[in-house]
């Protein structure tokens, strides 16, 4: 049952991070396109929703996903840290062309965030519970497993 809840709350956050995200371009869309005091907004929601991939770090393992989800999570987050925190922390300091890197970043953790959302909610609807570790883990020792 706990695992079951992991993941239940695995997939929420995940879908939350991608709802984030796309809240995050169209903060960017108005700080262009009617006010700059959009983009303290913009920054602050960047971080705040920046501890969602580090909790679904977390949950993955603790949810007992299968290794490709929890590549995948973790993918998430290190694109996340190097889009949110190195390119828009270097943005006064490196030339733009390599700063410019940060918006195409956020369409690939977009996209990396869309699969990972639609991976968790596939494995809840199919009913995938976590696979135990050993034939120990049903019950007691000599119970055979299907």
């Amino acid at each position: 049952m706990f695992t079951k809840s992991v993941r239940v709350l695995y997939a929420v956050l995940a879908w939350l991070f991608v709802v984030g995200l796309v809240a995050q371009v169209f903060l960017a869309g108005l700080a262009l396109f009617d006010q700059r005091s959009y983009w303290g907004v913009h920054m602050g929601l960047g971080h705040l929703i920046g501890l969602l991939p580090l909790l679904l770090v977390l949950l993955s393992f603790l949810g007992r996903l299968p290794r490709r989800d929890k590549g995948l999570t973790a993918l998430v987050f290190g694109v996340y840290f190097v889009q949110a925190e190195v390119f828009a922390g270097i943005r006064s300091a490196a030339p733009g062309w390599i700063v410019a890197f940060h918006p195409v970043l956020a369409f690939a953790l977009l996209a990396l965030s869309l699969a990972l959302a639609q991976r968790a909610r596939s494995a809840l609807r199919s009913g995938a519970a976590a696979a135990p570790s050993s034939p120990m883990a049903l019950g007691a020792v000599g119970q055979s497993v299907p």
